[in-house]
């Protein structure tokens, strides 16, 4: 059965993660609407990211334990979401990329602290 403690702590960071990515995807729009066809050009990267830490995210909510692996992968990756939005230099509502900056380090915090409790373990 496993240490059910452990289990929701990693199944709760993991719909965390899940939760932040798809609000990644969906705040440039909502929060800098654009018509333009170039409107995404500077948000592609961290997309990308946002549907990678959604995957990892689900994966930590469906088998919390299985895979010890993706809790570092997903600090890496919010980190790397921070220093993609820190060195903005293509343009963009300073919004959206303040917005990266606060949930990219909401999604490492979560990781980080299910990473510790079951350290503690």
């Amino acid at each position: 059965m496993g240490d059910l403690h452990g289990r929701t702590v990693e199944s709760r960071a993991g719909v965390t993660a899940f939760l932040a990515g798809v609000w990644l995807i969906a705040a440039p729009p909502v929060l800098h609407f654009s018509a333009s066809t170039h409107a995404f050009r500077p948000y592609w990267v961290s997309m990308g990211l946002a549907v990678v830490i959604m995957l990892l995210g689900m994966v930590r909510a469906m088998a919390p334990l299985d895979v010890p692996l993706l809790r570092p992968i997903t600090i890496g990756l919010a980190g790397w979401l921070i220093v993609v939005a820190l060195m903005r230099g293509d343009g963009g509502a300073a919004t959206v990329w303040l917005n990266q900056l606060v949930v990219g380090a909401l999604i490492a915090l979560s990781a980080a602290l299910a990473l510790l409790i079951s350290m503690r373990r």
